[in-house]
């Protein structure tokens, strides 16, 4: 087996690169500062930069994996606030322990007067950890997206027979209302009061004027089942009611924002917005 020598340091160079210019710009900055030996001080930046890194992998793990992005405005706030504090308590901490190992337990005070630009360091950090991840992670999402647009039109190359047999189904059963359990209780929403239906895994999201309720059913359930003159599926992943539809704009460049009366927005996919235009006789 060929192993190549080349191949993880390179791939790690960007990292290493990163690490050793903030630890010379710690130990250019607390220089001035502290009376540590310069070679001690400079370990003890290598030591804090390690830190830094091996905090900054594991926010890569943990914001992509509990999708951050597809939060409200609001609990996004709250869910990076005390990421954020967990982090700056964690750098603080490693950071002091480190150095009191590294310097000596006489060096306490001086090592305690860092702690509040040891603070400052770490919210620093955190931010442009937080903005780089979530960046990416928009970048990740709009790709996806891209390529779920093009689901719809994928579904028009079923046989011919399936394209019917659904056709009939359409026809035959159209829903009037919706039964959604929520513990002991059972809502009934009616079909002319939902605004949008929205993709969510195994389950969707049926959005009203004033509640959004969770129901374990399939998209395609909904698309054969809503009245076609009254419900397009404007994206892979949502399903809206063209009569709560306040306005429609342009998005980037081949795509359509729709406002909903409820204030929501939707991006319809370029497919979806030729049904839309199909049912709106535009």
């Amino acid at each position: 087996m060929k192993l190549s020598l080349t191949y993880i340091p390179l791939r790690l160079l960007p990292v290493i690169v990163l690490g050793v210019m903030y630890a010379l710009l710690q130990t250019a900055a607390f220089r001035p500062i502290v009376s540590f030996p310069c070679g001690l001080l400079l370990l003890k930046s290598c030591i804090d930069a390690i830190i830094l890194l091996g905090m900054g992998m594991l926010l890569v793990v943990i914001i992509p994996s509990s999708n951050y992005v597809r939060l409200d405005v609001f609990q996004r706030f709250i869910n990076y606030f005390a990421l954020g504090f967990l982090y700056v308590s964690i750098w603080v901490l490693f950071g002091y322990l480190s150095s009191i190992l590294l310097l000596g337990n006489e060096n306490r005070d001086e090592i305690r007067s860092l702690i509040p630009l040891s603070v400052f360091i770490g919210l620093f950090m955190y931010v442009i950890h937080v903005q780089m991840i979530h960046f990416r992670m928009i970048q990740r999402e709009t790709e996806k997206e891209r390529q779920k647009e093009e689901g719809p039109e994928t579904d028009s190359a079923e046989p011919h027979a399936d394209r019917e047999k659904e056709n009939n189904n359409e026809e035959s059963e159209v829903l009037e209302r919706v039964a959604v359990k929520i513990g002991q209780k059972i809502h009934v929403i009616l079909v002319p009061d939902i605004v949008y239906i929205q993709s969510d895994g195994d389950y969707v999201q049926i959005v009203t004027d004033q509640n959004r309720f969770l129901k374990e059913e399939t998209m395609k359930y909904f698309e054969a089942g809503l009245s076609s003159s009254q419900f397009v599926r404007v994206h892979r992943s949502y399903i809206v009611n063209v009569e709560k539809i306040l306005r429609i704009e342009m998005y980037e460049k081949q795509n359509q924002m729709l406002t909903l009366k409820n204030g929501d927005k939707i991006r319809a996919s370029i497919a979806g917005y030729k049904a839309l235009r199909t049912v709106l006789n535009l």
